[in-house]
């Protein structure tokens, strides 16, 4: 940091030299009040960020989370403290319950008259609400900061605590005009450089545990590893792979973790749980041990605790999380390995002796038989043609179609259930899911983070009518910043999952039909309207090689029905989930 010549610095100034020493270069939001003055001192820094205006604070929360997501940064996300907090809160919330990092700048008061007959005031004080209580309900820590050197050091320690331990968002809260004056850098307590905040090795396990985690899987018949969206975190991808083909076992993602290991790769089972690949579900139930790896097992993840899928009586189970509190949370655990996973599968990588020959052989041929008899990713009516579009043929071409290294982003509603279900990730980190709150416009903003994040790979959104309708606005950011992506609207003209759960009595759950393709259009993209399911291959082909976003409007089936997806086959165990 530069002081002026009588030791002190504009707060703002101060504020973007410390972000950037973080290495931090994504902003998104909209400029008002007291963040206005954040905004004007990124004029002289545009060689060094990357600031997003977006038309909703929705959208920039939500393209912080794709951000996140892929690269493991956090993005600012920046603006005045009522609309981020309400506007921008799904994703903020996303964000707290995925784990992923993102840092939130904005103001609680525009004035010095927060007790005075308030005006978009949040300090909590008489006839205002309560700003500070708002962002401790929905992330990890919160400044107040109140003077310029609180400003400074608030940004640092958000930074911290974003990426420390288990990833999530942070907040900064900006009192008033007061909190971006004169930052005097020669007084107590003092401004030190932002990079060294962050020199904290990560955490291994003890060498006793593993050593007892290393036995109880040498002794195992049939392992079984259980891998969630702290892979997706800690990017162990390469680490999971290794001791899954060192141990032949084979790998079951949660809903969340789907993408933490290739589903083409012989040893990939697919989603367990409520909304199956069925042979991961097959493999799990006769398991005589699971090695858990960054999944807090859920109800989703285990089918609502059944104990057909998972029972600590007959099974042993091995859990690995950066999170303590996540160890043995749901079912209790024979071994607890607390630490970064990454580090933690190494270690037992390096503890377990390499397998005979024999068993080895034995094991790959099992698992190959279980997903055979279970159709893996195969269904009858992923080649059907007809009209309204079958969600099972519209993910057929999809998986043709797209790159293997391909990002792909969901939102909330049947469209996340169906392509959980049948699009077959190829490459590790590939699929963005919302898992946390799970609500519906998420997926249209989250690609946006993505595509700036690599902006090398195709990109693509799918959503139904519904969450693409609420999300819009990410739409026109996309055209606004020249991203050519692409989103895929389902749409079915209705709130599907709920009409479907409504059966014939059918209420508040259905929309007039829009064209979604003529709006992309009118927004300054290109649309497509896909009314034939032959017409979905050279399209999606055309729209991944225009350099522009587009909508693809895929009119699908509005009968059928997701929770067919429900109906779990284990073999000797038959149950249906609830």
């Amino acid at each position: 940091m530069n002081p002026k010549t009588d030791g002190t610095k504009l707060a703002p100034d101060a504020v973007w030299d410390a972000i950037e020493e973080c290495g931090i270069d994504q902003v998104y939001g909209i400029p008002g009040a007291v963040t206005v003055r954040l905004y004007n001192a990124l004029y002289e820094r545009q060689d060094k960020f990357n600031v997003v205006l977006v038309r909703h604070e929705q959208t920039a929360s939500t393209m912080a989370e794709g951000y996140g997501r892929v690269t493991g940064k956090p993005a600012i996300v920046l603006g005045q403290g009522p609309f981020i907090a309400t506007n921008g809160g799904e994703a903020i919330i996303e964000a707290y319950l995925s784990g992923t990092p993102m840092i939130i700048i904005l103001d609680a008061s525009i004035n010095n008259f927060s007790q005075h007959g308030v005006y978009q005031s949040g300090t909590g004080d008489y006839g205002s609400y309560d700003l500070r209580q708002m962002m401790s309900g929905m992330t990890k820590y919160v400044a107040y900061a109140t003077t310029p050197k609180e400003t400074v050091q608030g940004v640092q320690l958000a930074y911290k605590h974003a990426i420390s331990g288990r990833p999530g968002p942070t907040c900064v809260i900006i009192k008033d005009p007061s909190a971006l004056g004169e930052v005097d850098l020669e007084t107590a307590p003092k401004v030190y450089s932002s990079d060294r905040y962050m020199n904290v090795s990560k955490t291994l396990a003890p060498k006793e545990e593993i050593e007892k985690a290393a036995n109880l899987i040498s002794k195992s018949k049939k392992p079984v590893i259980i891998s969630g969206n702290g892979v997706h975190q800690s990017k162990t991808y390469d680490q999971l792979k290794q001791i899954s083909e060192k141990i032949v076992a084979g790998v079951a993602t949660s809903y969340r973790g789907k993408g933490t290991f290739s589903e083409a790769h012989p040893l990939g089972l697919g989603v367990m749980g409520l909304f199956p690949e069925p042979a991961a579900n097959s493999l799990v139930a006769e398991a005589d041990l699971l090695l858990v790896v960054g999944c807090r097992l859920g109800p989703s993840d285990t089918a609502n605790e059944n104990p057909a899928l998972i029972d600590p009586t007959r099974q042993k189970i091995i859990q690995i999380d950066i999170e303590p509190r996540n160890v043995g949370w749901t079912f209790p655990v024979d071994v607890g390995l607390v630490g970064d996973a990454s580090l933690i599968l190494d270690q037992l990588e390096h503890a377990l002796a390499d397998l005979p020959a024999n068993i080895r052989t034995e094991r790959n041929n099992y698992i190959s038989k279980k997903k055979q008899e279970n159709n893996y990713f195969t269904d009858a009516e992923s080649d059907s043609s007809d009209f309204p579009i079958r969600p099972e043929r519209l993910l057929q071409e999809i998986n043709r179609i797209v790159e293997p290294n391909a990002i792909i982003a969901l939102d909330a509603g049947n469209n996340r259930v169906w392509t959980t279900h049948y699009y077959q990730v190829q490459d590790p980190g590939i699929l963005l899911v919302p898992g946390g709150t799970a609500g519906m416009g998420w997926g249209p903003g989250a690609i946006l983070g993505a595509k700036i994040a690599a902006p090398d790979r195709q990109c693509v959104s799918i959503s139904g009518d519904g969450g693409f309708g609420l999300a819009i606005h990410s739409y026109i950011t996309a055209v606004d910043e020249n991203l050519p992506i692409v989103y895929i609207v389902m749409n079915d003209s209705a709130l599907g999952m709920v009409t479907r759960g409504q059966g014939e009595k059918r209420i508040a759950s259905e929309f007039r039909p829009t064209e979604y393709w003529k709006i992309a259009e009118a927004y300054g993209g290109t649309g497509y309207n896909i009314t034939d399911p032959e017409q979905i291959k050279p399209t999606l082909q055309k729209a991944l090689s225009e350099n522009r976003p587009s909508v693809l409007d895929i009119k699908i089936d509005p009968n059928i029905d997701y929770l067919k997806l429900r109906a779990v086959d284990l073999v000797s165990y038959q149950y249906r989930a609830i």
